[in-house]
């Protein structure tokens, strides 16, 4: 029998009128799916159907894993409705699947009591005044990411240009041989404070300043500085093709990637040999 629920006409006081619950039902603005124990759909309104981008024929054919991510957090609040019998709430999720684009919501599920096994799912759109609001908090928090690589940047730049004033000292009392050491030590300090200034990476930043660049000064600079550190116990051997053209790149950052590889092959080679 069809469950009726009974209402006031008011054009005939007194006199009471049925009226489906699907007629409520759709008459909301929020998703109303009803899912059954096996996790198909049994039931959708018609902010459903606008919701989905599908009509209730199509709908009904489909399991709601069908329709969303595998990973989608109503697929656990559905579990958890059902196993548990009670109702539960998650806000603020974002539902996102080529078919239906973006959404930001809230979703609620409980337990169909009539219906063992059957959670009755509500999903209802936020506000754009929500959606403007985590927008702005993502901003603020990318604001404070850049702050603070702002305030540590000029933490570190502050040691560095000690250690390069204490080479550049070093440098007139040493011989030929180790004013190599002390020029390489100034090197990289300027490298390292050049790695800093762009740190802005975290905000609005420019492109790359890309220049014409000799590979083979680069794998030079590399090798100097796998062997005076990580890599002193292993032995370079360079082949070099001097027909190489100059590669549009930007320095620093090309030895820092070689630099990685260097480091990379280093460790694994101390690891085979048990050091």
């Amino acid at each position: 029998m069809t469950n009726r629920l009974k209402i006031l006409d008011n054009t005939r006081p007194g006199a009471p009128s049925e009226v489906p619950p699907e007629s409520i039902l759709n008459a909301l603005a929020a998703t109303v799916i009803v899912i059954d124990e096996d996790g198909r759909i049994g039931y959708v309104n018609n902010a459903g159907e606008q919701f989905f981008k599908s009509g209730s024929t199509y709908l009904l054919t489909k399991r709601i894993d069908d329709l969303i991510a595998k990973d989608s957090p109503m697929l656990g609040l559905i579990n958890q409705a059902r196993d548990g019998g009670a109702h539960v709430s998650e806000y603020g999720v974002t539902l996102e699947t080529p078919r239906i684009g973006r959404h930001y919501v809230n979703i609620h599920a409980g337990p169909a009591m009539d219906v063992p096994g059957s959670v009755v799912l509500t999903v209802q759109e936020r506000s754009i005044a929500d959606t403007i609001d985590r927008q702005l908090t993502h901003r603020g928090a990318a604001r404070s990411v850049s702050a603070m690589a702002a305030m540590l940047a000029h933490e570190v730049k502050n040691p560095l240009s000690g250690i390069r004033g204490a080479a550049q000292l070093l440098e007139q009392s040493v011989d030929a041989q180790d004013k190599a050491m002390t020029q390489l030590i100034c090197d990289e300090t300027d490298r390292i404070v050049a790695l800093i200034d762009r740190m802005d990476v975290f905000s609005d930043s420019g492109p790359l300043q890309r220049s014409a660049v000799n590979i083979h000064q680069v794998l030079d600079r590399v090798r100097k500085l796998a062997e005076n550190g990580f890599a002193r116990h292993l032995r370079f051997i360079e082949n070099y093709d001097p027909s190489l053209p100059p590669v549009h790149g930007e320095r620093d950052q090309l030895v820092q990637v070689f630099l990685n590889l260097v480091k990379n092959a280093a460790e694994a080679i101390s690891q085979q040999r048990g050091t």
